[in-house]
């Protein structure tokens, strides 16, 4: 299997594209050709140009507000796989749809309403219709109960919302499945696949205390006898995904050559990575890594919090303790200093 899963897209680099022409555009139309003493014809078509641009600016301001709508919608849903789900052909059809039905919005307003300020008008249909095509109008309330009698003007567009996004999904799940089958070659082991879940808890900054509780403990329900191994591996791998995200995964499958020059590991032919120094840091008995991490760390904040990471918690294994401190110890030490501290050798100076 290829070490890289495809992507569903590449909306980015079409968007950056799209940047480049409309830049490029605005330019041309700016530039004062007619004072550089060049053919009239040059003028003539970039005046022509500006007052086109000028009609159909109202037009690119709704479809605008239909690509941020449309944007904004798929994000929500698939707020784990941004990226990807805008690039899928589905997300595009829900972009297009919110985009198409905006400038039909604005041309029927502008047919109906000819003498109305146009950017008024934009602005109106813009902001307006898309919240108008997902509202329901309640007309009357039945006593006692009963079903009101309304006008669910959004009926047909949550169908085909619900449609889009079924289908985003369903193509999330080939190009997850692709990522995960990556991860668990990369590490066959629950034990791997555990350690590297438990750093990526431990190195999410945005997760709140109560979060990282609840995560830790789904990771320890994951890897509970009962469950069998293959469906722990998988479930593994797809907690690594979504919480430490694409691009990390993507770096854990590729073969990594990143080899620190001259350390043991080098030496030895084996990786010097970050998770191959929490892993080796984590063969320590809990009572000597805690003494060897608080060697280290010179800084008082940083020893209260290795020794409140040692403290047994309910519901904490071990193996969980040392693996925090583990992680703790390579994000502070850096990895070289982190690998002595494994093997232990004297570090050159204390880290402060």
């Amino acid at each position: 299997m290829d070490s890289s899963a495809p992507r569903p897209g590449n909306t980015v680099s079409a968007l950056f594209t799209w940047i480049v022409f409309f830049a490029a555009l605005a330019l041309l139309l700016i530039f004062p050709f007619d004072q550089l003493g060049l053919p009239r014809a040059i003028s003539t078509v970039q005046r022509y140009l500006l007052g086109a641009l000028g009609q159909l600016l109202p037009y690119v301001g709704v479809a605008g507000f239909g690509i941020l709508v449309g944007m904004s919608e798929i994000t929500s849903a698939f707020s784990d796989y941004p990226r990807e789900a805008l690039g899928t052909q589905w997300g595009k059809y829900l972009i297009g749809l919110n985009v198409g039905a905006a400038v039909i919005a604005l041309v029927a307003a502008r047919v109906y309403a000819p003498e109305m300020d146009m950017l008024l008008l934009t602005l109106t249909v813009g902001a307006g219709f898309p919240t108008l095509i997902r509202t329901k109008f309640t007309l009357a309330k039945k006593f006692g109960g009963g079903e009101d009698l309304s006008v669910n003007v959004g009926w047909l567009y949550e169908q085909f919302q619900q449609l889009c996004k079924k289908q985003i999904d369903l193509e999330l799940m080939t190009f997850r499945r692709t990522l995960v089958d990556g991860l668990l070659q990369r590490y066959p082991s629950v034990k791997e696949l555990y350690d590297t879940a438990l750093y990526v808890i431990n190195a999410r900054a945005t997760l709140t205390k109560d979060e990282e509780t609840a995560r830790l403990e789904d990771l320890k329900k994951t890897i509970d006898q009962k469950v069998p191994p293959e469906l722990a591996r998988l479930n593994l791998g797809l907690m690594i995904l979504e919480l430490g995200g694409v691009s990390y995964v993507e770096s854990l499958i590729q073969v990594r050559q990143n080899v620190v020059p001259g350390s043991t590991a080098a030496a030895g032919g084996a990786e010097l990575t970050p998770e191959t120094v929490v892993k080796k840091l984590c063969e320590l008995p809990l009572s000597e890594l805690t003494q060897r991490a608080l060697a280290a760390l010179a800084s008082p904040e940083d020893q209260q919090r290795v020794a409140g990471l040692a403290e047994p918690v309910p519901g904490i294994p071990e193996v969980t303790r040392r693996a925090s401190i583990a992680q703790f110890a390579v994000d502070h030490l850096g990895v070289e200093a982190a690998q002595k501290l494994a093997e232990g050798k004297p570090l050159d100076t204390p880290h402060m």
